[in-house]
């Protein structure tokens, strides 16, 4: 796909591999006589519409401009059927990754129910989602989001009776947050229509005061 569309924008030749990242990407290397350009093997079944589209986004990147990925692969990646079809292969070069919702002490599934009574989530937002504790605490990335998996994972450093639930469920309504969102490559995750859904959180401010703490605690040790 990539040598018909850099032969007509007459742009050099592209010698393809595929890279079994975690991570959903492209990357390349411009050389005098072709493009060594590496995809991730998640698009090797794209249709040759998205593979076209995908293609010439990378051409004009490559060219200087803006990387702008067009409609149609946003929306197959984007798509429930994407998520489901490979996020076992995204588990599997997980390794910090548990699988399940169950903690040692909390259930990050009875958070998912908090924040549903309380409004802030709905059966939308988690369509076709799931969500995982990590295996090692971190105290400075808590959680998580991977749209294009429809996966959230949380540290395991909330899974103690020490953080209080309030906590816990504000850390996994961010993440939610970005699972509404969906995949949406070369865009800001954090933008000002987020800042704002996120302080629909009652206790937004005590929770990252909170955070900050255990991060700063941590630290000192």
């Amino acid at each position: 796909m990539f040598s018909s569309v850099s032969a007509s924008s007459g742009y050099l030749p592209f010698d393809v591999s595929l890279s079994r990242s975690r991570e959903l990407g492209v990357s390349w290397g411009v050389l005098p006589d072709r493009v060594e350009l590496s995809v991730s093997d998640y698009l090797s079944p794209a249709p040759a519409d998205v593979a076209g589209e995908f293609a010439s986004s990378v051409v004009g990147r490559i060219r200087g401009g803006r990387m702008a990925y067009g409609p149609l692969y946003r929306e197959w990646v984007g798509s429930p059927a994407f998520a489901l079809a490979n996020r076992p292969v995204y588990l599997s070069r997980s390794r910090n990754l548990t699988g399940v919702t169950a903690g040692g002490e909390r259930d990050l599934l009875e958070s998912l129910d908090r924040l549903s009574d309380m409004g802030l989530v709905t059966g939308e937002d988690l369509r076709a989602s799931m969500f995982s504790w990590t295996r090692r605490p971190n105290y400075t990335r808590v959680g998580y989001c991977s749209p294009a998996m429809r996966l959230v994972a949380v540290s395991s450093s909330l899974d103690s009776e020490d953080v209080p639930e309030w906590v816990l469920d504000y850390v996994v309504y961010h993440e939610c947050l970005h699972l509404r969102q969906g995949y949406r490559p070369s865009s800001r995750a954090h933008d000002a229509g987020f800042r704002r859904a996120e302080r629909e959180y009652p206790y937004a401010k005590e929770a990252e005061k909170r955070l900050r703490s255990m991060k700063a605690g941590r630290s000192r040790k």
